[in-house]
């Protein structure tokens, strides 16, 4: 089956069958395409690359999360990356902001594929044996667990944090998406206090619902100042937002570790963005 999209990402499939944009000169053989749209910001574009694939296949159809897709068992590999894997549809929350519950409802479970990125909506949102099915998975594969699609902190166990430690850990991702999730992400904080910085990212949502530029600078080093690694999201609705450049800047800055360290460590002298290897080795060279 061909996929199609309209823009690249890093998540897409890399397969001979997935393309971005139009139908290239040289073209598979006649099968089912479908394309498939993630931001609604980009239907339009979605709409034009279905038109523009039935000129040359004779099924061809449009849909993703843009359009409503209630979503269904994962088929790994099929619209996103290898490695990826989505073990449950829907959240249980309905955060004005969010689009997952009016699209997918309350939490589904499906039967676990492999992958070692978790990309669920809200996997501690899950039962127990489920949870504890998905690390044992997890415990298996060749790669350090991402746990990408985010890790509630409102509903962070301590047996959570139990069978973090049991397996290898890439990237564990949290969120603070507005100012009264300070005080979940204080305490998460301290829950996941074993595991470095460097493997503690959190998202940031910022802009939503009138917010000030400073109210989401300072919200933003509050989560680094907890031990996280900020990951700065500007708030978009449905129709695309277009924001001003000094909320851009902020945003720029606070998605890219590298920028946002250079800039503690220029107004910080003292401020030194190394682990422990590295500062035992600098040590041992200034002797």
């Amino acid at each position: 089956m061909i996929r199609v999209f309209p823009r690249r990402t890093k998540w897409i499939p890399t397969d001979e069958l997935a393309f971005v944009g139009d139908p290239p000169m040289m073209r598979p053989i006649d099968q089912p395409v479908r394309v498939s749209v993630t931001f609604t910001w980009d239907k339009a574009e979605g709409e034009r690359l279905a038109w523009a694939w039935a000129q040359c296949y004779s099924d061809v159809q449009l849909g993703g999360p843009a359009f409503n897709d209630l979503g269904a068992e994962f088929i790994p590999s099929q619209f996103v990356k290898q490695g990826i894997t989505i073990t449950s549809r829907g959240c249980p929350w309905h955060c004005p902001w969010c689009f997952v519950p009016n699209r997918e409802g309350s939490i589904r479970e499906y039967p676990i594929k492999d992958g070692w990125i978790v990309q669920d909506n809200n996997l501690l949102g899950c039962s127990r044996s489920h949870i504890e099915d998905v690390f044992d998975m997890l415990s298996h594969q060749s790669h350090g667990a991402s746990l990408n699609g985010g890790l509630d902190v409102r509903l962070l166990k301590q047996w959570h944090i139990d069978l973090l430690k049991s397996i290898r850990i890439s990237e564990l991702w949290f969120a603070c998406d507005e100012v009264a999730s300070l005080p979940v992400i204080e305490r998460a904080a301290d829950l996941v206090s074993d595991f470095p910085r460097s493997k503690k990212r959190c998202f940031v949502m910022i802009g939503y619902n009138g917010e000030a530029l400073r109210d989401a600078e300072a919200r933003l080093e509050r989560v680094y100042e907890l031990g996280f690694d900020p990951f700065s999201q500007l708030y978009q609705p449905e129709q695309r937002l277009d924001y001003p450049a000094t909320w851009r800047a902020l945003n720029r800055k606070w998605s890219r570790p590298a920028a946002y360290r250079a800039s503690k460590a220029q107004h910080n002298p003292s401020f030194k963005p190394m682990n422990g290897l590295t500062n035992y080795c600098t040590e041992l060279l200034r002797r």
